[in-house]
């Protein structure tokens, strides 16, 4: 039949570090979201539609 999933304390690292490394890249990407110059915002908002 079934068996229960008895967890150890080791493997609860690997969430937890799969959390982290996450969240981390999310940050960054915000962090680097929010200090971006206007200019810059500017050009990469008309890029889609820039035909040259």
């Amino acid at each position: 039949m079934f068996r229960r999933i008895i967890y150890e304390d080791w493997q609860l690292i690997f969430p937890v570090v799969a959390l982290a490394v996450a969240s981390l890249v999310y940050l960054a990407a915000a962090w680097r979201a929010s200090r971006m110059k206007p200019a810059q915002s500017e050009r990469l908002a008309r890029m889609p539609f820039d035909h040259e």
